[in-house]
């Protein structure tokens, strides 16, 4: 071959392959950018909707303190209405799911009797007998995330228990331990050991209540280590981290059980426990009425509540130690305000607990932000 063909056909090649270098090149410069603008738009679009998710959280913030204020004067509205002290379903505040319509969404709001559950906070107290105390180890700074105390006064917790009173079972711990043994019945906890845990979980001393009581020095011991608060709850989850309450315990009675600000509220409300939840009047009966009749008490209730005589008279006979009695009323002060704020897809839930004065004024004992 010609040596000039040789020459101009290695020039062709050369020529040929600079040319797909080039191309490689645009190619990778071009891919490059489109990444660069798709990721730019990413961040853009995330920031977009962040901004616009924080102005509908904000808003709808301001909507639900705007539904506390109408919940109180509703409330206060409603037991001026009333002759009676009886707090009942039948009365005015007794709503379930009010909506309010409001600018790019809804809003939805009930209002609950916080004594138609188990204050947890009441399982230390000695009915009738033993102390009462106001003395409180637990500050709003150490409750837990979503809480929000509306005042930094002192709450009740009950007061060291005398040697004596140290063995003798409460009121609360019977309940506690009827509610258990009735809705967990498949698992192989020790409802009363989970009562007496959970009782000196709150009480101010350091002395286990019985066989079955632990304090700080068995949750020192743990892999983890940390101390019970000596005080009064502040969430019903802090139930899942005293000893041997696993989650299917909890869950089972979390719809029954409460936490209020003060150990003194002892009483349920027989006039407002749902029907769903009997099983709650069954373990304040601690277990000596038939479930049924329970049902029966409850389906039969007058649609004025029942004055507590005409309660013990459909209860009948039943020997049932009279802290227990004590333990039954027909009065409630606490009240909840369950509500949800919706903007846009943006869903916003609080929780408003509620304190009746005597002049039916409503203060603001503390707010929790989140569906549980």
């Amino acid at each position: 071959m010609p040596v000039l063909l040789r020459k101009r056909m290695r020039q062709g090649f050369n020529s040929g392959r600079q040319r797909g270098t080039v191309l490689i090149t645009v190619l990778l410069v071009v891919a490059f950018v489109v990444i660069l603008v798709t990721e730019v738009n990413k961040t853009v679009n995330y920031q977009a909707n962040l901004n616009r998710n924080l102005m509908n959280r904000d808003q709808a913030y301001s909507y639900l303190i705007g539904m506390e204020e109408l919940a109180k004067i509703y409330l206060k509205k409603a037991f001026d209405a009333e002759k009676e002290e009886t707090v009942h379903l039948g009365q005015a505040w007794a709503q379930q799911d009010i909506t309010f319509p409001i600018d790019g969404g809804v809003m939805t709001a009930s209002i609950v009797d916080m004594q138609s559950c188990f204050n947890l906070n009441s399982i230390a107290v000695l009915d009738k007998q033993g102390n009462q105390g106001n003395q409180n180890t637990r500050t709003p700074n150490n409750a837990p995330t979503g809480v929000v105390v509306e005042n930094n006064q002192p709450r009740n917790t009950p007061q060291p228990r005398q040697p004596d009173q140290q063995n003798q079972v409460t009121a609360g711990e019977l309940i506690l331990t009827s509610l258990i043994e009735k809705l967990s019945e498949n698992t192989n906890v020790n409802p009363s050991a989970l009562a007496a845990a959970t009782r000196d979980w709150i009480d101010s001393d350091v002395t286990p209540s019985g066989p079955d009581g632990v304090e700080d020095l068995y949750y020192q011991g743990l892999d983890y280590p940390y101390l019970p608060p000596n005080g009064i709850i502040a969430h019903p989850s802090e139930l899942r981290i005293i000893k041997d309450f696993d989650k299917f315990t909890y869950q089972s009675i979390l719809p029954y059980v409460c936490v209020l600000p003060s150990s003194e509220v002892t009483q349920i409300n027989v006039n407002t426990i749902p029907a769903e939840r009997s099983a709650l009047l069954y373990a304040a009966l601690d277990g000596k009425v038939d479930q049924q009749k329970v049902e029966q008490i409850i389906s039969q209730r007058p649609e004025d509540g029942y004055e507590l005589q005409d309660f013990w008279d459909q209860v009948g006979s039943v020997a049932l130690k009279s802290s227990l009695k004590n333990r039954l009323g027909n009065t409630s002060k606490y009240f909840q305000m369950n509500a949800k704020a919706e903007i846009n897809r943006t869903r916003v839930y609080m929780k408003t607990l509620f304190e009746k004065k005597d002049d039916n004024q409503f203060k603001v004992v503390s707010r929790y932000f989140g569906k549980e």
